[in-house]
């Protein structure tokens, strides 16, 4: 029997798959595809395996069937599905990590097992090895080769497939983390391995330069974590349909049973060729060798991709296959190649329509791609059949993937189509849209086509370029330019659209700088500029300005040291040895209060500390800026070079500018062009020193043009209007009149008002399932899967709850978790970063290799017997950085302090080792007593140290990089729980603001608020929101006193008719305050 399988695939239990890859869902996609086996992916979860035996029931040896094929939903409407019958393979996903060889190795493996019994018993051997709860595809900190003796012992016709086996980071043969062979890797157990999945990256004849993997069949797979991406690689068989056949047809790897694959275009794997992702950098691996490796923007290595390492690993300069050897076909999928036609993302709408109009008229997709006459795609759609054409002949234009990049397969040049549009058919018209007259293959149905929505079904228009504002800012050429740019107006379109045009205009990159206030916001602004400009926009400087002025005072000090927060308090405990700890603090502000601008004047105890930084030859962090501010005005020679780097300057979010910041621009502009923008509105950082007068204070300097952006694209109408009403009754704001664009929904903003935190939780969650439709059968029983759930198809993802003091988050973690909706606390200090667990993460760092002397005087510190005269000592002998055993070495200890020393060198050695050969979690353990501290304390930590297997580095890498607070995840399936300052620059359907009371929000708990700058604040919360805003506030709050809360003046300020439920008897609304001008840009 002829039939495709599709082996390797992600279940909904797995990190950023789609809810929708349920076995229905996979069955519907593959009778769209034309697939008739499946494998099920993460069948070793608890989860995923219990639907699994829920939902599936034995079929053919070894397969399985849905129990009830109804289910499958019908996911093209008005498509007739095929009656093709779909059978699932019980499949998992194993992450191996481990040390072996001296070095350490990051493995995927596939598991294929024949029945639910043998399942079970892998699944508790795993589950005694580690945490195969935490995600589809578990870590594990388990040899490949025991993971296959382990799988044989469960099950001995059972087989392992080495997954991806290219991938650099974790795979078989990758460059990062692989083996030179199969035999190395899998040892006495090697000739189990009879198959191989070949990865996106590469493709059979790459495969066949190694002789070393003649003996096995090549597989490829799709590795989805979206049912509709199914098929993306699949195998073609020609057995029997049963798990035996199917295996044996692998094993025997020969053109009568295992026909062959269908293959990605290698190039379009995102590791085909080598490069740095963060530089921009692709290059072959020729070009590679001859760079010696190195990135040649920034000099460190670049990530060996797939070519290379084959090419490293290959024996043979052309590839050799038998007679009888299975095939291969490169295509490219359908939807891409109708997005390609049609000029349109492969998820547009547009390209869905045609989507299903094709499967109609030809089956399925791999009928169309594989079997289809041309002639019969001609009569379809010419350019359709043209495309085909290209592709079975591998015609196509090929712009290969690179470092985690995906590379770019095009079948027709730039402006090709629009010569072929003209030749007739759909997709000609489409590029035409004035032109009515219906071509002869029938016409494209236009939007007319769908159905009528309401108002609230409205979905945010689509931008297809820029609008007249946006053009405006883009074309202008003045020398100052400022935009003030309402939440969702294209923002960063804008900005990133000016920089283009100015590279197309042949300005020198070199000499471009991009200032913005996150590295988030920097490396969007990389990518898009990357994706429209290509190599070109490598050169451009894109950075803080922080790191602008530390990269130019480098240039003159390379040796320059930047002290951060620990260094800082050391060496104000040493300078201020007799002052206490509040003191310490309140000069450590006041250093902060300095260099920020807040507090311009230089006191004698910042003094003190500055000049000691000077001896040094180190720099506070706070201080880059400041100090590159006040060179320049000093040394005119460093200023001419400053100036001469920048002839184009380009700043974002220029509202939230403090004094120092704003120096810079002015002096950068006396030879630069700059293009600023931001949004007064939303200027909510007074308390780190900036200051919104320095927008106005710009917009005021002779010859500036200022420019509105002022339709939204983003936010729903009620929104628009609610916010419009609400900060406009600030003395300074922007005046900007916002709109929506004309396709944005109404949205819908609600009020409800709790009688205390506790019941404020609940209601939230509440209507979090309200909203979803309810998350299981408990939801419906209590009514709350709610009479009217969103349209939207909303999932835990598209919430976010916001809160104005970090207090609120417990009350609301925990209704989160009492009802076991997952959520992701965004913005916190790490529990590990807490004083009991801290000595374990500063044991961490300084096992990886950290030389920052504060961090290992605090872990010293923690040691038992070390007072605080030994710690005073040393902190006033040793320098800054370097080996701190050395260091202390270097001078005379007491008998106690030499035994401290000797006992944490014993413990770092011990931690070492241990990590090595039983695994990080274990080296953990075997370190609590050390600090006094049990199992239960650090059990949380030890189960994260569980998913890192023996890679200590990794783990404590991973701690270092969220060590200041937590950060949101896009790719976690949970509700986001966070502050509405870490809010800004997001965006979600849904948005909760809670906690809406007087004291609250407005903040009085540190002094007299900033009224307005709170005002901007709630403004930022409630611009965050797609589609809904959900204001709560609490009858009672016991740690706010007695009494009933007073609501907060921010929920009276808001028009009554534009909000849902609005509680009886509310509070009369205030006006504006009017005895002072009020200030406006426009």
């Amino acid at each position: 029997m002829n039939y495709i399988a599709d082996l390797h695939i992600h279940s909904p239990f797995s990190r950023a798959t789609s809810p929708d890859s349920s076995p229905a869902g996979l069955a519907a996609w593959a009778r769209l595809k034309g697939i008739q086996v499946i494998g099920t992916g993460d069948c070793t979860h608890p989860g995923w395996f219990k639907l699994l035996k829920e939902q599936l029931e034995p079929a053919e040896p070894g397969f399985y069937r849905l129990k009830d094929e109804k289910t499958i939903p019908d996911i093209l409407p008005g498509v007739m599905q095929p009656d093709t019958p779909i059978r699932f393979l019980l499949s998992a996903e194993i992450s191996s990590i481990y040390k072996r060889g001296g070095a350490t190795r990051k493995i995927h493996n596939l598991l294929y097992l024949p029945d639910f019994a043998s399942v079970e018993r892998l699944n508790a051997k795993l589950a005694g090895i580690g945490n195969i709860a935490s995600d589809g595809r578990p870590i594990l900190g388990l040899d490949s080769r025991d993971l296959l003796e382990i799988m044989l012992e469960c099950s001995p016709d059972a087989f392992l497939v080495p997954a991806h086996i290219w991938t650099p980071w974790f795979s078989l043969f990758g460059s990062k983390s692989g083996f030179d062979s199969i035999e190395e890797c899998f040892g006495d157990l090697s000739s189990h391995i009879f198959a191989l999945e070949t990865g996106l990256s590469s493709d059979p004849d790459m495969n066949r330069l190694i002789s070393g993997l003649d003996h096995c069949a090549l597989i490829s797979n799709s590795d989805c974590h979206s049912p509709s991406k199914l098929g993306r690689e699949a195998n073609l068989f020609n057995t029997g349909l049963d798990f035996f056949s199917l295996r044996d047809a692998l094993k025997k790897n020969q053109r009568d049973s295992f026909c062959g694959t269908v293959e990605f275009f290698p190039e379009e794997g995102k590791y085909h060729f080598d490069g740095h992702r963060d530089c921009k950098v692709c290059l072959d691996p020729h070009e590679t060798r001859r760079l010696h490796n190195l990135c040649p923007a920034c000099g460190k290595p670049v990530t060996v991709g797939v070519h290379h390492r084959v090419l490293e690993l290959a024996d043979r300069a052309k590839p050799q296959y038998r007679d009888d050897a299975p095939v291969f076909y490169s295509l490219i999928p359908l939807p891409e190649l109708l997005g390609e036609l049609l000029q349109v993302g492969p998820s547009s709408k547009q390209v869905v329509h045609q989507y299903g109009r094709a499967l109609a008229h030809f089956g399925s997709e791999f009928n169309l791609l594989l079997h289809a006459e041309l002639e019969q795609i001609r009569s379809f759609e010419p350019l359709l059949a043209e495309a085909v054409k290209r592709m079975r002949e591998g015609t196509v234009i090929r712009h290969p993937g690179y470092d985690g990049e995906f590379g770019v397969i095009r079948v027709f040049e730039q402006g090709e189509l629009a010569q072929l549009a003209g030749q007739g058919g759909l997709f000609g018209d489409q590029r035409v849209p004035r032109s009515r007259k219906k071509p002869l293959s029938g016409p494209l149905p236009k939007q007319l086509a769908s159905p009528p929505t309401t108002d609230n079904q409205r979905v945010p228009a689509k931008v297809t370029g820029p609008n007249p504002e946006q053009q405006a800012a883009i074309q202008n050429d003045g020398q100052r330019v400022l935009v003030a740019a309402g939440p969702g107006t294209g923002k960063t379109f804008t900005l990133v659209s000016r920089l283009q045009r100015l590279l197309d205009q042949g300005a020198d990159p070199g000499r471009v700088v991009a200032i913005t206030f996150t590295t988030r916001t920097a490396e969007e602004m990389r990518e898009r500029l990357a994706k429209s400009c290509g190599a070109t926009a490598e050169d451009l400087f894109i950075g803080t300005f922080h790191r602008f002025c530390l990269e130019q005072l480098r240039q003159d000090n390379p040796g320059l040291t930047v002290v951060g927060p620990e260094s800082r308090q050391r060496l104000l405990k040493r300078l201020y040895a007799e002052r206490g700890v509040a003191e310490r603090s309140r000069i450590s502000n006041a250093i902060s209060a300095h260099c920020s601008g807040i507090q311009v004047a230089l006191t004698e105890e910042t003094k003190l500390y500055v000049d000691e930084l000077v001896r040094l030859n180190a720099l506070d962090l706070d201080a880059i800026i400041p100090v590159c501010v006040q060179l320049m005005n000093a040394d005119e020679s460093f200023k001419q070079r400053v100036q001469q780097a920048v002839q184009h300057l380009f700043v974002d979010e220029f509202q939230d500018l403090n004094r120092s910041q704003y120096d810079l621009v002015q002096l950068l502009a006396e030879q630069a062009t700059v293009f600023a923008i931001g949004d007064p509105d939303q200027a909510i950082y007074g308390f780190r020193g900036g200051d919104l007068r320095y927008f106005f204070r710009f917009a005021e300097v002779p010859d500036t043009v200022l420019l509105p952006l002022r339709t939204t694209y983003r936010l729903p109408r009620k929104i628009v209007q609610a916010a419009g009403s609400l900060i406009c009754r600030n003395l300074i704001c922007s005046g900007l009149p916002l709109s929506a664009a004309d396709n944005c929904p109404d949205g819908a903003i609600e009020f409800h008002r709790a009688l205390s935190p506790g019941a404020e939780a609940e209601l939230i969650v509440r209507r979090i399932e309200e909203l979803i439709g309810g998350v299981d059968s408990f939801s419906r029983s209590t009514g709350r899967s709610g009479n009217t759930p969103s349209p939207d198809n909303l999932s835990f993802a598209d919430f976010a709850v916001l809160f104005r003091l970090g207090r609120q988050a417990e009350e609301l973690a925990e209704a989160l978790t009492r009802r076991g909706i997952p959520y992701q606390l965004v913005g916190a200090t790490p529990f590990y970063m807490e004083s009991k667990l801290r000595p374990l993460y500063q044991l961490l760092q300084a096992a990886s290799g950290s030389d920052e002397i504060a961090l290992w005087l605090s872990l010293f510190g923690a040691l038992k017997g070390v007072g605080t005269t030994t710690l005073d000592r040393l902190e006033s002998e040793l320098p800054l950085r370097g080996d701190f055993f050395e260091l202390a070495a270097e001078h005379d200890h007491t008998p106690a302090t030499g035994k401290a020393l000797k006992l944490l060198a014993t413990t770092l050695d011990r931690l070492q080792k241990s990590a090595a050969d039983q695994g990080v979690a274990a080296a953990l353990r075997i370190s609590l007593p050390v600090f006094g501290l049990e199992l239960d304390d650090a059990d949380r930590l030890l189960q994260m140290a569980e998913g890192f297997g023996t890679d200590l580095s990794a783990f404590s890498h991973h701690l270092k990089q969220y060590a200041s607070a937590t950060v949101y995840d896009p790719r976690a399936e949970a509700v986001a729980l966070m502050s509405c300052h870490s809010s800004k620059g997001l965006e979600f359907p849904v948005i909760f603001m809670t906690g809406l009371e007087e004291g609250i929000f407005p903040c009085t708990l540190m002094g007299t608020p900033n009224v307005e700058e709170e005002r901007r604040l709630f403004y930022v919360g409630l611009t965050r929101a797609k589609q809904r805003v959900i204001l709560t506030a609490s009858g009672y709050r016991g740690w706010m006193g007695q009494g009933l809360r007073e609501l907060s003046r921010f929920i009276t300020e808001l028009p009554a008719e534009l909000v849902d439920k609005p509680e009886a008897g509310r509070q009369r609304r205030r006006a504006p305050v009017e005895s002072e001008a009020q200030m406006e840009l426009f």
